[in-house]
């Protein structure tokens, strides 16, 4: 139902009215610079004043509705809505949120014991801090906390702060009065005005300038801030939500992260696994992209040959959840027939300068370092010698001594 609208002049004349308004009240009560006397419309008492409380409950037409006032420079504007249709809408936001982690596949363990942990963290007020590889989902996870959590029905908005300057980062979150920078004429409303009740997601936190972390820790720690050029302080209701692909307490470390506003952060922490460590959700995954991929397309869903599973699992998926899109993407946007195949699918072939380990050593110490590199050399080998014994004969090594690293490293199944 059409929420109805009626505008008000600073002479208390109607100046304008949408149809929804027209299909509430009789074609005498709506008339055109005319006085329009909104207490008695809206049967309000007289002692009522809604320029002290925003909203109110009116009956009209024996139904209840919502009537709330906003005031304009130039005009009023009340907004009707019926309770009704806003209890309905509730409860089909709740039903959203109840299922906002069903776009996750959760056959591994580490996925299930995630979304639980997810669950629980997405019900509290304090910041949120999320931490994965590339392609993990990190933007997912941090729209399904927002979903089911008490602001789900409020805004969502997300800023990747990876390489933005200051004074960009500064007005797309704060805002900026007119002429706070050069040709700019008008006053803008930053993310956290924007989504006042709701959550922000700043990704690539670990990006951010000392001087807008200096300026974010004094927001989260008392909601207030101010608009840039204007010395008005404004105080809003907003969740963060944090997202790294690094380790935080690494740069803490190094003097190249604020070690307060880590500790501020870091209160509530998920860390999503790589898909390398959670391999049993690699088959409902596959059928998820095949499923989107055709629903998309608007053709049916080709059937998954038996090996293609076994294909994927043997992979190391350096680039995680998306990189299975991506390749799944590919090879269906070719596929002739109605059955996808492992001779369909293309993997990239890794070579020893695509070492991932090789670019992400900057916070490691030797130790971690080593059992990193050891790792990738394992996960690039398995997929060749697919069992610890080819694998310790390919190696020099003993069976056992194999095993054990496969097992302490999550490889294989």
């Amino acid at each position: 139902m059409q929420a109805a609208i009626i505008e008000i002049n600073n002479n208390q004349l109607l100046v304008a009215y949408n149809s929804a308004a027209k299909a509430l009240f009789t074609h005498n009560t709506l008339v055109l610079n005319q006085p329009f006397n909104y207490k008695k419309v809206f049967n309000l008492d007289e002692s009522s004043n809604l320029d002290i409380q925003d909203d109110t409950i009116i009956v009209l037409n024996s139904q209840y509705f919502l009537l709330q006032k906003v005031d304009e420079q130039s005009k009023t504007i009340f907004i009707l809505q019926s309770i009704e249709y806003l209890k309905k809408r509730l409860s089909k936001i709740q039903v959203v949120g109840r299922h906002a982690f069903d776009i996750f596949a959760t056959e591994s363990l580490v996925m299930k014991k995630l979304i639980a942990q997810a669950k629980a963290f997405s019900m509290q007020r304090e910041p949120l801090l999320i931490s994965g590889e590339t392609g993990t989902g990190k933007d997912l996870l941090a729209h399904a906390c927002h979903q089911y959590s008490p602001r789900g029905d409020q805004t969502f908005l997300a800023l990747n702060c990876a390489a933005m300057p200051d004074d960009v980062v500064e007005s797309e979150l704060y805002g900026h009065a007119a002429g706070a920078y050069p040709g700019v004429t008008e006053s803008k409303k930053g993310f956290f005005e924007q989504a006042n009740g709701g959550s922000v997601l700043l990704d690539g936190i670990d990006e951010m300038s000392f001087q807008m972390q200096t300026k974010l820790l004094r927001f989260i720690n008392d909601g207030y801030f101010r608009r840039v050029g204007n010395d008005n302080e404004v105080y809003v209701d907003v969740r963060i939500i944090c997202a790294t692909k690094v380790d935080l307490a690494g740069l803490v470390e190094q003097g190249k992260f604020r070690k307060d506003l880590y500790y501020r952060l870091n209160v509530l922490s998920l860390n999503l696994p790589s898909l390398q460590e959670r391999k049993d959700d690699i088959a409902p995954l596959t059928k998820i992209f095949v499923d989107e991929f055709a629903n998309k397309q608007g053709i049916t869903p080709p059937t998954i040959d038996d090996n293609v599973i076994e294909f994927l699992t043997r992979y190391s998926w350096p680039g995680n959840v998306r990189q299975l899109k991506n390749v799944l993407y590919s090879a269906l946007a070719q596929l002739t027939s109605s059955v996808l195949t492992t001779k369909d699918i293309v993997l990239p072939i890794p070579t020893t300068s695509q070492l991932s380990w090789i670019n992400n050593i900057e916070n490691k110490t030797l130790d971690e370092m080593t059992k990193q590199f050891e790792k990738e050399i394992l996960l690039r080998l398995y997929d060749k010698y697919p069992s610890s014994r080819k694998l310790a004969k390919r190696l020099g090594v003993s069976h056992t001594a194999i095993a054990n690293k496969l097992r302490d490293y999550g490889i294989g199944r």
